[in-house]
């Protein structure tokens, strides 16, 4: 008993941010109701690598090798479990985080904590579309941020960036430079040569390897499918799948419903635009953009500008602080130039992930929350590395808002909470 007694003291914090996650998850932002994969999650995950070599592929094809033929209580079921089982590894990291920061500290180090467990494009989103294939991301971060813990490990970080594109190709403008960055961070204030050549080894070998495998992969999805359209339809709806959009439009790029006719002319008119069956893997990639711009004007036309403004300005004053932190470190002259760059790196990353990725994708909230999170994510790890520092910078910039402030702020960021698709 006193043993026990003893290992739930020491853990005070684990338990504590844990029950804070799943509290606020089943409560605010699964508002009282059971968990549910939805149509989504079952189009990504009736998915397996008989149909060809591609992107977007891996996790349903995992799940099928665990699972089975898809249906949807045992793919709630599962998608539940593999959230829970990272859910307790991000406790265990966060707690981490906590006992590396002075007690008189704790207070601030909490509440940057709450803001990173809460709020519209953090975590939430993985619990209103349980089952989302991008959620392998985080896990796939869950797993970086232990490699990078131990050197031993740090060299298998570039498989980890050869599944991030396995399970969407996009990672190359989120996850995988999100990892590089923080490679690069971890050479920058290690001491120890041995432990410093490891870290670069590893960079350069993320890079070497993610670079030439986005190529391929992305020129290649869609030509190595081994079904035409119309059998890769029949096929997924005989493995009970209702919603094609998503995919249709990733491996065939087309779809069954129809635009309007001037939609498809704009598309011909376009310069880019080449016409004809016989084309190169370039020519086929360049009419998908081509077609996936117009498709995005075609569905931000028919959106408020409030949709995309109310998640923006509930992440603002977040983003803000770390912006300025990030800005204050590139322009302190006696800091290392590899400093300053990976800073300039950190405020660089999510700018460039909304900026490649809204003209293609109309799920505009979902890719803030994927430029979002890495960027916070970061932050916290440089808090982790340089607590004291990094406290100070956030008292100094949050000394002009009273107490009160601060709570509202919170309690406002915490309740918004929007579907991915939102």
């Amino acid at each position: 008993m006193i043993k026990l007694k003893r290992f739930f003291s020491g853990r005070k914090y684990f338990f504590a941010v844990l029950s804070a996650i799943l509290l606020y998850e089943w409560v605010v932002v699964g508002r009282l109701q059971p968990w549910k994969a939805d149509v989504v999650a079952y189009e990504f995950h009736a998915l397996d690598f008989s149909l060809g070599f591609g992107s977007f592929i891996l996790p349903g094809d995992i799940y099928q090798r665990i699972c089975g033929a898809v249906n949807e209580k045992s793919l709630t079921v599962y998608s539940t479990v593999l959230l829970l089982v990272f859910f307790v590894c991000l406790a265990l990291f966060l707690e981490k985080l906590v006992l590396s920061v002075d007690k008189k500290d704790r207070r601030a180090a909490l509440t940057l904590i709450f803001l990173f467990l809460t709020g519209p494009s953090t975590f939430s989103i993985f619990v209103t579309d349980i089952g989302m294939p991008e959620v392998y991301w985080v896990y796939l971060a869950a797993i970086f941020f232990l490699f990078l813990a131990y050197e031993p490990l740090n060299l298998l970080i570039a498989p980890l960036c050869v599944l991030a594109l396995l399970v969407n190709y996009a990672a190359i403008i989120c996850y995988v430079p999100f990892f590089c960055i923080l490679l690069l961070y971890k050479y920058s204030v290690e001491e120890s040569k041995s432990a410093k050549r490891i870290l670069m080894a590893s960079f350069i070998l993320c890079v070497c390897v993610s670079i030439p495998f986005y190529i391929y992969i992305a020129l290649g999805t869609m030509k190595n499918m081994t079904l035409t359209f119309e059998e890769y339809n029949a096929l997924m709806r005989s493995r009970g799948v209702t919603e094609l959009t998503y995919t249709d439009s990733l491996f065939y790029g087309r779809y069954e419903e129809d635009y309007p006719a001037d939609f498809y002319a704009k598309m011909a008119a376009n310069p880019f635009y080449t016409e004809g069956g016989s084309l190169t893997r370039l020519q086929k990639l360049v009419n998908f953009a081509v077609f996936r711009l117009n498709m995005v004007g075609f569905h931000f036309s028919q959106r408020s500008p409030l949709m995309l403004l109310v998640p923006f300005l509930a992440i603002l004053p977040v983003a803000a602080l770390i912006f300025r932190f990030c800005l204050r470190e590139i322009k302190k002259k006696d800091n290392m130039k590899l400093r300053r760059f990976v800073f300039l790196c950190m405020i660089a990353l999510p700018v460039l992930s909304i900026a490649v990725s809204w003209p293609l994708s109309f799920d505009f909230f979902k890719w803030m929350s994927f430029a979002f999170l890495p960027l916070f994510a970061s932050f916290l790890y440089v808090l982790y590395r340089e607590s004291g520092y990094v406290i100070d910078y956030i008292r100094s910039a949050v000394k002009a808002f009273s107490f009160p402030q601060i709570v509202l702020y919170c309690s406002v960021y915490a309740v918004c909470v929007l579907s991915a698709y939102y």
